[in-house]
């Protein structure tokens, strides 16, 4: 087995290093308008739902042979709860972060109740890593539990067990890489609603608190999975996942919203939207169920 140290420290590497490089990458595309950048994310934003989902098991859409009489059991309404309750997180978290669109004077920040509120829209891009992060918990739990159970001492046996070389430097080298571009939906989101948002106060501490947020999960849940801590972390995905909905969202209006460097306040969305969004979702995944 991979020693418990050098099992977190290499996790840790390989999750934080990428994740402030992609953060700090995208904060630093100053040459590059807000809406090609809000676009970007968007579509790295459509994989990694596409990605993260089928981790979830796809909420075990495929999983019962009689879902009206059975409902696929526990596990899968386990799921569907898990899901919804990322959607719930996501829309309080908005929630904090949101302006009331009938706000006065906001071309006035220096205004004390202005300040404070526009300060608050760095829960947009919170709202992003935090959930997200979750799914990085799953990762860093699996790869815990892999490090302490395998019979060799090396990465490459810890990240490809049971694959042969060179094939099993695959995994290596794309764990990193996913990280990275991970990391950088965030800093699409940051950059159009923070950083580009001539209303809002930037503060040093915006960058590492995201970075932390998103990657700092996944050394969390390997250090436990480490010690066969038996966990079905099939639902930190499906928890995860919620944050590509939200992040989308948020991306497409900055799409349609940015001109140039500068960016308008966000809309307020409202618990209703959030409703709206789960409602679209599970009337098209209930006829699924019947496939």
């Amino acid at each position: 087995m991979l020693n418990y140290g050098f099992a977190i420290i290499a996790i840790a590497g390989a999750t934080l290093i990428p994740a402030f490089i992609g953060l700090y990458l995208i904060a630093n595309l100053k040459f590059i308008q807000t809406k090609y950048i809000a676009a970007l994310g968007l579509g790295l934003t459509i994989f990694f739902f596409f990605d993260t989902f089928g981790d979830a098991d796809e909420l075990d859409v495929n999983g019962a042979l009689y879902p009206i009489s059975y409902f696929g059991g526990w596990f899968h309404i386990s799921l569907i709860l898990v899901f919804a309750l990322g959607i719930a997180v996501l829309a309080i978290i908005d929630h904090l972060a949101a302006i009331s669109p009938d706000a006065s004077s906001l071309s006035q920040p220096n205004g004390s109740s202005n300040t404070k509120n526009l300060r608050l829209l760095i829960f947009v891009p919170i709202a992003v890593a935090a959930v997200m992060g979750i799914h990085g918990l799953g990762e860093g739990w699996a790869y815990g539990a892999t490090s302490s159970s395998i019979s060799g001492t090396s990465l490459l046996d810890a990240f490809s067990p049971g694959i042969a070389l060179p094939e099993a430097y695959s995994p290596l080298i794309s764990y990193p890489i996913h990280k990275l571009f991970e990391a950088a939906i965030i800093g699409c989101v940051y950059v159009a609603f923070i950083q580009r948002n001539n209303l809002v106060p930037k503060e040093k501490w915006h960058i590492p608190v995201l970075g932390l947020l998103f990657g700092l999960t996944s050394v969390i849940g390997a250090s436990i999975g480490y010690f066969y801590v038996s966990f079905d972390v099939t639902y930190f995905y499906a928890f995860g996942v919620t944050s590509a909905l939200y992040a989308a969202i948020r991306l497409a209006e900055a799409i349609t919203k940015a001109k140039g460097l500068g960016f308008a306040v966000p809309a307020y969305l409202g618990g209703k939207v959030f409703l709206a969004l789960g409602i679209g979702f599970f009337l098209l995944y209930i006829a699924a169920l019947l496939h």
